[in-house]
């Protein structure tokens, strides 16, 4: 059983992780309540730091909520984009929106030494922005001005506040700072109200539907402003979102193209960087992400994403001690987001290190409140490790939240490990439902066929299809090991053993220490009744901290389970802790 996280492994029926979601303190003991304390006080001695609070709507019609969310979110940006202080995620500060809480405690829990709010109300042509800048220690107000206007002097507004920010504490923009206020927008207001509209959809959580309805608005902005860079940068966010959802190669295109088409545009456009490093990194173009990524920390030397993304990509080029200390300094420059806590949990879930990401993982969930996905990766975590009642709670609070297909999918595998095929079958169909592209899923649900005394026939079919979406995985990124691994997986248990054992040995050249490597081609080699060779991988996955104790009610091992190799691996070793 295969267990990762953001992308899902391969192999035999494994559990699958999702990562996500964001906000607030009280941390649990240990090393991630050491690595918070330290954080804490190593970000307030360095620059000033400010979070940017969303501005209230105190327009008349309800459905204007998108135009002060989209100005709160272009005001932040802007003082991003001066890269003199140190600003809270957006999506950690929207955490208080509409909360009933004094501004010092929000302060404090946001590790801000200052606060911006304001509020927003327009009526016709017209817009009335009022601003405010607050000191976080004591509740003081340091600067505050009301702007009445046209709504086509909005973007001249945005600048003002960003300078008048920096003016009330007492920073001196160089003149590099001023010039990226210029050229950041559109002075076409219908264009730059749909292109709001698009971004309040990519502010929820992402689905097909969600990103459909904001491709429309981002599209007729496009239209109505062919130059407008933001607009163009929301369609690459919204294809690359689309694509790491669906695995989709037509997705993978879209993204790319909307991407290098900002660039073309305005090469400082808000995110574009960052994206193409995702994209590039999915790719397998991992020199290329390298460059975007570190343009990002260029332009925005406290971009927290930047530093996760570069710490992903580590991952992947298999250099874990420069991805550790990356995703460390992720969660040095912004200590109040979510996202931070949650890489450094899947950083130590891949390595192996399950009760570290536990920990991590429970720091992530404090910030985030109640969330699937993030309960999802908990559960996970603490299977690995042994602590299964934990696991199935962790699991079952994910299914009561939200129904996700990594949910469906890690308890499919609890059944599968339980020899109950036909309800193992039900949960990886329920997952493959959300998620048809998605070849693990796919190879889930393959096995369940394939051991089922009932479905048997129908697995082959179910296998070709999981290999069909692998090989087009790679198409994207053909040195994905995870799809290679899947891919022999696949053909193997189709009979196919030439393309099963050449694949194999791809994997095994690529990734000879990764446990799914060496577990898949065990599981190939049984198929194939080479015992020997079988017991040989599977000793080296236990000894790269696969579970031996998941090995006695795996399916796939049934031949071997009276070999004597077999039962003193099973003797000799426990679940890792």
């Amino acid at each position: 059983m295969n267990l990762q996280k953001r992308r899902y492994t391969t192999g035999a029926p494994r559990l699958a992780f999702i990562p996500f979601v964001a906000l607030v303190v009280v941390l649990t003991t240990g090393t991630g309540y050491g690595l918070y304390q330290w954080s804490q006080q190593h970000w307030l001695q360095a620059k000033r730091s400010i979070a940017v609070l969303p501005f209230d709507n105190m327009s008349d019609a309800a459905d204007t909520e998108y135009f002060s969310d989209g100005l709160t979110e272009d005001i932040q940006t802007m003082i991003v984009r001066l890269n003199e202080f140190r600003v809270v995620a957006l999506s950690t500060s929207y955490r208080f929106k509409n909360a009933v809480t004094d501004i010092v405690s929000v302060a404090n829990r946001l590790g801000a030494q200052v606060i911006l709010r304001g509020s927003v109300r327009r009526y016709g042509d017209n817009v009335s922005v009022t601003a405010r800048l607050i000191n976080g220690d004591d509740g003081a107000e340091l600067w505050s001005e009301t702007y009445d206007r046209k709504l086509s002097n909005l973007q001249a507004i945005q600048e003002n506040i960003a300078r008048q920010v920096a003016r009330a504490l007492h920073v001196v923009l160089p003149q590099t700072a001023e010039h990226r206020q210029k050229n950041l927008g559109t002075r076409n207001i219908e264009a730059y109200d749909l292109y709001l509209r698009g971004k309040e959809f990519l502010r929820k959580p992402s689905d097909t539907t969600i990103l459909s309805l904001a491709e429309g608005f981002e599209q007729q902005a496009i239209a109505l402003d062919p130059e407008f860079s933001s607009a163009m940068a929301a369609l690459c966010e919204i294809h690359l979102t689309r694509y790491r959802l669906s695995r989709d190669t037509q997705d993978f295109e879209n993204a790319e193209g909307a991407c290098q088409q900002t660039l073309e545009q305005d090469n400082r456009a808000n995110g574009v960087h960052l994206a193409l490093g995702g994209l590039y990194q999915a790719s397998g173009r991992y020199q290329d992400a390298e460059k975007e990524y570190k343009t990002t920390l260029a332009l925005n030397t406290n971009s927290a994403d930047a530093y996760i993304g570069l710490g992903e990509l580590y991952v992947a080029m298999r250099q874990p001690d420069r991805a550790e200390a990356s995703l460390r300094r992720a969660i040095e420059v912004d200590v109040s987001y979510w996202a931070g806590f949650n890489a450094m949990g899947n950083f130590l879930f891949e390595h192996s290190r399950f009760l570290e990401a536990a920990e991590f993982y429970k720091m992530f969930l404090a910030r985030v409140g109640a969330d699937s996905g993030a309960y999802n990766n908990l559960g996970a975590a603490y299977y690995l490790a042994g602590d299964f009642a934990a696991a199935a709670r962790a699991w079952d609070q994910s299914l009561v939240i939200k129904p996700s297909r990594s949910a469906y999918s890690n308890t499919g595998s609890m059944y599968f490990y339980l020899g109950q095929f036909d309800k193992a079958a039900d949960r990886y169909a329920q997952a493959v439902n959300l998620a048809p592209n998605d070849y693990v899923l796919r190879g889930n649900l393959a096995d369940a066929y394939y051991f089922s005394d009932d479905m048997k026939p129908v697995a082959n079919v179910a296998y070709k299809r999981a290999i069909a979406f692998a090989e087009a995985r790679l198409k994207v990124n053909q040195h994905d090991t995870d799809a290679v691994t899947g891919a022999a997986y696949y053909y193997a248990r189709i009979g196919e053993q030439s393309k099963a054992e050449q694949l194999n040995r791809k994997a095994l050249a690529a990734a000879p220490d990764n446990m799914y490597v060496q577990y898949n081609s065990a599981l190939i080699n049984t198929q194939f009744g080479d015992d020997q060779a079988a017991m040989s991988a599977l000793e080296k996955a236990v000894q790269l901290e696969y579970q031996p104790d998941l090995l006695p009610a795996d399916p796939g091992f049934a031949s071997l389970r009276e070999n004597p190799r077999f039962m003193q691996l099973v003797s000799d070793t426990g679940p890792k802790k």
